[in-house]
């Protein structure tokens, strides 16, 4: 009969790990505004006063680095995206972690990564650079939205991958983060097509084969604009927030038509596997999310891989 004490020690230990770098992680936001590490997605700078991506990322090393592998990999085995020299489209792209972690582990091969906010942008450009990927990425300081204009972005003051283009607040939604009082800042947003067309862009010759979109609620503005890229069967890796869509002044059902009109079907990871359904029913997914704050990243596409 094996003794439970090595599963027990071990667990130990690892809550002690875990203990020991959420003290550290304190320690270094008395100490500096920075911290470098070696993470899973590549050495990473990143802001210690960001009490959740960056916390992660020094606890676990990690954050969303293996289903952001699993939703590549998924789309490439299923058809919807090539195998090889893969171009990602990384909106919201914070500081780089999606991309810098996909491109080292092979699965991209460039990114063209958009972050508006200056100081989470010196960071993006600063870990291309320290991972050798500087040559693989294009960043832009810009926003993206469904038409050219100068926009309100407000700034979270403990979760720099919160902050968020502000609108008037849709019929419905709620304030649970005193986001009316944050400090504001103005970023250039442009359309994704014209985004494409920048002479950065145009100068490294790549075509994004897909979107991965994080952008706090506000991406139903961004597919809105992007009709005549996306409409194409580009498939979209998006973060879904009915909470940060609300309070971007698009209603649920606003949303819903203008992913609808773009996509057929969206794909839900359940179990470790990616479960599709119609873009008729995805009002009942957001249903399942609801307006509290629960957010989970889905897959759009269109069509099946035999008819694209």
């Amino acid at each position: 009969m094996k003794l439970p004490f090595p599963n027990l020690l071990t667990r130990a230990l690892a809550a002690a790990r875990v203990a020991f770098r959420r003290n550290l992680f304190r320690l270094h936001g008395r100490l500096r505004e920075t911290v470098t590490l070696q993470t899973r997605h590549g050495r990473l700078t990143m802001f210690t006063r960001d009490h959740a991506i960056a916390a992660q990322l020094f606890v676990h090393r990690q954050y969303e680095y293996d289903s952001s592998l699993r939703a590549v990999r998924f789309l490439k085995a299923q058809g919807f995206i090539p195998r090889d020299h893969v171009c990602m489209l990384d909106v919201g792209a914070n500081i780089g972690l999606i991309s810098t972690g996909l491109l080292l582990a092979g699965e991209i091969s460039a990114s063209i990564a958009l972050e508006p906010e200056p100081r989470n942008f010196d960071l993006l450009v600063k870990n291309m650079a320290q991972n050798g990927l500087s040559a693989k990425a294009c960043c832009l300081r810009l926003a993206a939205g469904d038409r050219a204009d100068r926009l309100v972005l407000e700034l979270a003051p403990t979760n720099p991958g919160d902050h968020r283009i502000r609108s008037a607040p849709a019929a419905g939604a709620t304030e649970r983060q005193n986001e009316s009082l944050r400090p504001t800042i103005q970023v250039e947003s442009l359309p994704l097509r014209a985004i494409l067309a920048q002479p950065e862009v145009r100068r490294t010759g790549w075509t994004p084969a897909f979107l991965w979109i994080d952008v706090q609620g506000y991406e139903g503005y961004v597919f809105a604009g992007a009709r005549d890229v996306l409409g194409s069967g580009m498939p979209a890796v998006a973060e879904i927030w009915p909470y940060g869509i609300l309070r971007a002044g698009m209603s649920l059902a606003a949303f819903a038509a203008t992913a609808a009109g773009i996509w057929s079907d969206y794909w839900v990871e359940r179990r470790n596997r990616f479960t599709r359904y119609p873009m008729t029913v995805f009002d009942c997914f957001l249903a399942e999310l609801g307006t509290e704050g629960r957010y989970e990243n889905v897959i759009f596409t269109k069509g099946s891989p035999a008819n694209r």
